[in-house]
């Protein structure tokens, strides 16, 4: 007997059960090392985390560096105590001290370094009383400008500072974008390791729960894992960092991979409970259609959030994308493998399966009253669509309990805390160191100083007057003091707030976030309005105040706009499937249900939707017309939905379940944001399943009558 070939032996050892685990072993350890060695986990908010420096909404801020030396990203700390106390002068002075002894620290404004000689000093002062005396008097601002390299490590050790020099006599609150910006790098990182140890254990314990196999469970979390590790080095690869909502995408990803496993799993039992000779390759046959369709309606999904000109939901979309086509290549080129050492199939119901059967046989002898309740639901949802709250305060994006809201609250009421700017030239072109020029000037500070909106403001008269305060200021002329303060000596002071040509003037505002009832975008104009009513054009508007408000308009029209073109793209994806338009319209109608009540409830509950929140729905939508594409599938072959709802019932309600307890998981976060998105999607996968189950089929028989 001849001995068997080089590539005989090769197969021989290819098709041993154990082989493809191996491999799909290695090379799992393989991603992990890679993801560990060459790609940055660690979350990346900046000055920019808004828009991305392209954006057209950027432009204006580039203009403004152009012109300017900005300082308007500055770190704000409020000291409360006795302000006229010679104790409370010394905590003031070491504690500036401190700070500008910290590597990092470019500047320091106080009481005692660099500011005014004495708090009645202030207090008459034109710069002082606004920049470092609070409204109430009972505190003093401590400004710190800090420089951009390394500012986390910065924010960090100031900090460390403040919490060494608070005591009961001395309060201090912090707050700015640069220590915004830290507490919300944090959260996202602490996000970042719950969620990944949470899905971890969660799905673990659900997926043994349901089908009580060991090869089923490792197969599952190490086709999750990998999906996530290698979406992961793609977005690297492609430059899209961890941000503001891509923190999210490992637990999204985690969810999609195991939706496709799920429904794999079900068809699999079921052909083993058939006696299929090939029941793992039966399953991938009969499922892969479907999950191909899901799949597309998830890269839809994203797809819509790519046309956004905002960078943290671009990002997201993008991710998505990559995550979907991952998702599904990792579902079935990896998971069968281990399920195909699965022999033996349970038959006895475990406790979560009995569980679903008394919930779905309670909610099939009510369908009636469901589809009522859910009806009514969208009607009285509908007045809710024109309360939606796209554009919420920053307040919002930390909880009121926490440190941060509190002392951001208090110097928002004191002088305001989200910077606007407003760079302004004479409507006639003259020049801003004249007389009339500069009264003119003066009269505008005052006008939007009155504006309920403007927590305070600093601008070039109100320089100008406080060099005039000066022991020989009085004697020099406004150009003179202006050149005097370009100077290196004054920190160039002057160019934070004229051109050189002296044809532009800055106005730095301190906008207040508590009580807006208006949108920023409205605002701004109205801002404008009052530069124009003194004889002033508004040449440029910047800041972070005028960055959000075009962002929550951006989200505004992507709502719209973003659902709209999701609703025609599942239309016509129903009816490619189904080849009925009956059953096409049938879906378009559900999809249309799941935001008009989600959105209609967050308007009613005045629940904020800030950027992080907001492309929740086209996620829910994304996934959860999952169940509705299995069922019109199934529906073209058995041409029932009875029958059809009793086939496919158990899949949907686990599937549900599965992205239900993902997206639960973002409740856990100490980021309201991440918590509203959580919650959103997780309402809508929920009212997506019960809608697919129970709406739908009855959509399309009174179309059919």
């Amino acid at each position: 007997m001849s001995k068997p070939s080089l590539s005989q032996r090769i197969r021989k050892v290819i098709d041993r059960p154990f082989f493809s685990v191996w491999v799909f072993l290695a090379l799992s350890a393989a991603s992990f090392a890679c993801l560990a060695v060459f790609v940055d986990l660690n979350p990346v908010v900046d000055d920019n985390f808004f828009f991305s420096s392209e954006d057209p909404q950027f432009q204006s801020e580039q203009e403004i560096d152009k012109l300017f030396i900005r300082k308007d990203t500055q770190l704000i700390i409020a000291a409360t105590g006795n302000i006229t106390s010679a104790a409370y002068r010394d905590k003031v002075s070491q504690l500036s001290q401190a700070l500008l002894d910290m590597p990092g620290v470019s500047s320091v404004n106080s009481l005692t370094h660099f500011g005014p000689k004495s708090v009645d000093d202030a207090l008459s002062s034109p710069l002082w009383k606004r920049l470092i005396i609070s409204d109430d008097q009972r505190s003093s601002n401590i400004i710190v400008l800090l420089e951009e390299r390394n500012q986390s490590q910065i924010v960090a050790d100031i900090e460390q500072l403040i919490t060494r020099f608070d005591a009961d006599d001395f309060r201090l609150r912090a707050a700015g974008l640069p220590y915004v910006i830290e507490q919300i790098r944090r959260n996202l990182t602490r996000d970042l390791k719950v969620f990944s140890i949470l899905a971890f254990v969660v799905f673990g314990l659900l997926i043994f729960g349901l089908f009580q196999s060991r090869a089923i469970l490792i197969g599952t979390l190490l086709a999750c894992l990998n999906a996530v590790v290698w979406t992961y080095m793609l977005t690297s690869l492609t430059e899209i960092p961890i941000g503001l909502l891509t923190a999210t995408l490992g637990t999204i990803i985690f969810v999609m991979t195991l939706s496709h496993i799920i429904f794999m799993t079900f068809n699999w039992r079921s052909a083993m409970h058939a006696k299929d000779p090939a029941p793992v390759t039966s399953a991938m046959r009969q499922t892969i259609t479907p999950s191909f369709w899901s799949m597309l309606t998830t890269v839809l999904g994203f797809l819509s959030l790519t046309s956004v000109p905002a960078k943290p939901l671009r990002d997201l979309g993008i991710a998505g994308i990559i995550g979907s086509l991952v998702a599904l290549g990792v579902a079935y080129g990896f998971f069968p493998a281990f399920l195909r050492l699965t022999t033996t199939v349970r038959s006895k119901a475990n406790i979560i399966e009995r569980t679903q059967t008394r919930v779905y046989r309670y909610l099939l002898g009510h369908r009636k009253m469901i589809r009522i309740i859910i009806a009514v639901a969208a009607l009285l949802a509908l007045p809710g669509l024109g309360m939606i709250n796209s554009d919420p305060s920053l307040l919002t994006y930390f909880a009121p309990s926490s440190e941060i809201h509190r002392g951001f609250t208090y110097i928002d009421r004191n002088g305001g805390s989200s910077p606007l700017i407003l760079v302004v030239r004479s409507r006639d072109d003259d020049s801003l160191n004249t007389k009339s020029a500069y009264r003119k000037m003066w009269n505008l500070q005052d006008a939007l100083e009155q504006h309920r909106a403007v927590g305070s403001s600093i601008s070039l008269p109100v320089l100008i007057a406080e060099a005039k305060n000066s022991p020989v200021g009085w004697i020099m002329t406004r150009e003179w003091l202006l050149s005097i303060m370009e100077s290196e000596d004054y920190d160039q002071i002057a160019k934070s707030f004229v051109t050189e040509d002296r044809r532009h003037g800055l106005y730095l505002l301190r906008m207040h976030e508590e009580f807006r009832s208006l949108p920023r975008v409205q605002i701004v104009e109205e801002i404008k309005s009052i530069a124009d009513t003194h004889g002033f054009e508004a040449a440029i508007v910047g800041g972070v105040y005028n960055l959000q408000g075009h962002l929550a308009r951006l989200v505004s029209s992507s709502l719209v706009f973003g659902l709209g073109k999701l609703a025609v793209f599942f239309l016509i994806i129903a009816w490619w499937v189904s080849r009925s338009l009956s059953v096409a319209a049938a879906v378009c109608g559900s999809i249309i249900m799941i935001p008009l009540v989600i959105f209609g409830l967050v308007g009613l509950y005045r629940i904020p939707l800030d950027i992080v929140a907001a492309p929740a729905c086209n996620v829910a939508i994304a996934m959860g017309v999952d169940a509705m594409i299995h069922m019109i599938i199934r529906y073209r072959k058995l041409k029932d939905w009875t029958e059809v709802r009793q086939v496919i019932w158990q899949p949907v309600f686990t599937t549900m379940l599965v992205i239900s307890l993902g997206f639960a998981i973002f409740l856990s976060s100490t980021f309201p944001p991440t918590q509203r998105f959580g919650a959103i999607i997780l309402c809508g996968t929920v009212l997506a399943g019960i809608i697919a189950l129970f709406v739908m089929p009855a959509i399309h028989r009174a179309l059919q009558r």
